[in-house]
């Protein structure tokens, strides 16, 4: 143990001096005497405490949504008991998919046993943490495995109460400090401490999981890998400033923020406190932003690696509920929604929720409220700037724009500034394709090669990744700049036609000496993009493009799509004279291409001659019949 503390220390000493990065909240040091005073002295300790048990308890006999919501766990604990234990058996380089099925095993079973105490629940967490914790490891070269683990492992061992075996208790404990805590201290494995990306709130949030439940064994070892989180998650966090825009998507917004929610409810849960991180700016308002970021398809604006599946999901409907909790707006909570999701999900097998235990507690808190409107239009600036117009159910004609700028550079990046996507009639018309399967990807272009962000990258060979597979501008059939990042230039979203701009300059650097893209709602059905671009010496030809799943017709000045019996024009009303073509991209360029059905890229091409002067205007507008 001495050396893992001297470890330990090595690696605070930097972050606790001068130069540090600021911790989070309040500015003192978790120390031992501190962790001794403060840790809460008897378990459940981690989420669930003998108050909050009390609680869920009273809530599940009087509250219909949290008695249905634990008759699901109690089923799918039910189901649980005849599977056989889980096997360390990696995908590619991963253990991830091993680690997430513990975490809903375990901490189902243990949520339904807190409640329950019933035996049959209790040998099978048992069954459940001897397998695990016999593994070899849990593979630290990729720690999110280990994160993840660590937390399942963590809650399996808290939310027993005391009943395990002793043998069992002590097995889990120096499993969490053998292979969690000691692999987190190690330089070959623990790149993610330091890191701005999703990989710091995962990593931390179990490790913080796991220093708690060691922490009455060793305090001292506790508090340090607790100060470390606390200099450390600020890297993470500060990308919801300032408006809450999480940079790497709607799908990442909930893996990244999932995470910090079990780092803020273990502190309080554990010690009373979260220092001040759910008060991070913009952390709140991020369920402003993933609400807006469902268009009226039902689909979300799902870009980089991000799936289009919208708020349907219950995961999505569980972590707005501790929104919803903290704003007092039940916006962020439907019931019915809720609900809704509860019982597809029941529906469709055993398929428990990672969360479990940790919405009881917030179902049980929660006291219904009123329900404040959200805006009709959202900004969220920041590193991956973002603008959405409409939105909803809300506007009669399913208007919903969801344009970007940023910077291919970014984590989990793509060559998409200046893209968009756009409903109406409740029709997705353009479209992001999103993410694709990363153990294919991994196998067909190598790990380094799907994960490299430089210019060269096979990366952007991808038709998901670069800019030729996003709705934006190609300049001399070239790729984006990959570092060049596209600011906000302006928004206006007061009235009812917003308005929006961005710097695309910097994408282009090398091909144009300046570009401009602004959107403006011009009708209840309309939609103009306009690019204001001055060109270089090195500027051959532009082109305006736009995927799409629809049918595609080429009329006189533009292109008519149809899809679903509705129809949207889009026009190219300046310059004139252009090349309009529809592509096909089904299927795609490359073997290992994500294959859409019907996607095809409305393209207009501009030669540079064809403009008059070397800055010009390229003005599409999109309207609905």
């Amino acid at each position: 143990m001495k050396s893992i503390l001297a470890i330990l220390l090595l690696t605070l000493c930097i972050p606790l001096i001068g130069a540090a990065q600021k911790p989070v909240g309040e500015t003192r040091e978790v120390t031992l005497a501190w962790v001794k005073q403060n840790l809460r002295k008897n378990g459940p300790r981690l989420i669930l405490t003998a108050e909050s048990l009390t609680q869920i308890k009273k809530a599940v006999d009087k509250d219909e949504i949290t008695k249905a919501y634990y008759a699901y766990l109690y089923k799918n604990a039910v189901a649980l008991l005849d599977l056989p234990v889980l096997e360390r058996k990696l995908e590619g380089r991963r253990l991830l998919g091993v680690s997430r099925q513990a975490i809903a095993r375990i901490g189902t079973l243990a949520a339904v046993y807190a409640i329950s105490k019933e035996k049959r629940f209790l040998d099978r967490i048992n069954t459940e943490l001897l397998n695990i914790c016999n593994f070899s490891d849990w593979n630290p070269s990729h720690f999110l495995d280990v994160g993840e683990m660590a937390y399942g492992v963590s809650i399996g061992l808290d939310w027993t109460l005391g009943d395990l075996p002793e043998s069992t208790i002590q097995l889990v404990k120096d499993a969490l400090i053998s292979k969690a805590i000691k692999p987190s201290l190690n330089e070959k494995f623990n790149g993610w401490v330091k890191v701005d990306n999703n990989w710091n709130q995962v990593c931390h949030g179990g490790i913080t999981s796991a220093a708690v439940m060691i922490a009455d064994q060793d305090p001292a070892l506790a508090a340090l890998l607790i100060s470390r989180m606390l200099h450390n998650i600020p890297r993470a966090l500060k990308a919801y400033a300032p408006d809450g825009a999480y940079p790497e998507g709607a799908s990442y917004w909930s893996y990244g923020t999932s995470y910090t929610l079990i780092t803020i409810n273990v502190l309080e849960s554990a010690f009373g406190t979260d220092f001040g991180i759910s008060n991070t700016p913009g952390f709140v308002n991020s369920a402003l932003f993933v609400k807006k970021l469902v268009g009226s398809s039902g689909l979300y604006f799902n870009y980089f690696d991000s799936g289009s599946g919208g708020d349907e999901g219950l995961e999505n409907q569980e972590l707005l509920l501790w929104f919803a909790n903290k704003t007092g707006n039940d916006v962020y909570f439907d019931s019915e929604k809720f609900l809704g999701a509860l019982t597809k999900s029941a529906t469709s097998g055993y398929n428990s929720s990672k969360f479990n235990g940790m919405v009881l507690t917030w179902l049980a808190k929660h006291k219904k409220s009123t329900v404040k409107s959200l805006p009709a239009n959202y900004k969220g600036d920041g590193i991956n700037p973002i603008v959405v117009f409409g939105g909803g159910k809300a506007d009669p004609n399913g208007y919903f724009l969801g344009a970007k700028g940023g910077a291919a550079s970014l984590n989990h990046g793509n060559m998409d500034a200046g893209s968009f996507v756009f409903d109406l009639y409740g029709v997705r018309w353009a479209v992001d394709l999103g993410m694709q399967n990363y153990f294919q990807l991994e196998q067909a272009i190598g790990v380094s090669g799907l994960w490299d962000s430089s210019q060269q990258s096979k990366r952007w060979t991808l038709l998901s990744k670069n800019n030729f597979g996003h709705s934006t501008l190609t300049v001399n059939d070239e790729l984006h700049v990959a570092k060049g990042f596209a600011p906000l230039s302006y928004y206006k979203g007061k009235d009812n036609r917003p308005q929006a701009g961005f710097d695309l300059s910097a994408v282009f650097k090398g091909q144009l000496k300046s570009a401009k893209r602004d959107f403006k709602r011009t009708g209840d059905q309309s939609l103009e993009i306009t690019d204001i671009l001055e060109f270089s010496e090195q500027t051959k030809n532009v082109t305006w493009a736009m995927m799409t799943q629809a049918d595609a017709e080429i009329i006189e000045g533009g292109v008519l799509l149809k899809q679903k019996g509705k129809t949207l024009k889009v026009m190219i009303k300046q310059p004139k004279g252009v090349l309009i073509m529809v592509v096909s991209e089904n299927p795609p360029p490359l073997d290992y291409d994500m294959k859409v059905d019907n996607l095809k890229r409305v393209e207009f091409k501009f030669p540079a001659e064809l403009f008059k002067s070397k800055g010009q205007r390229i003005v599409v507008e999109l309207r609905g019949d």
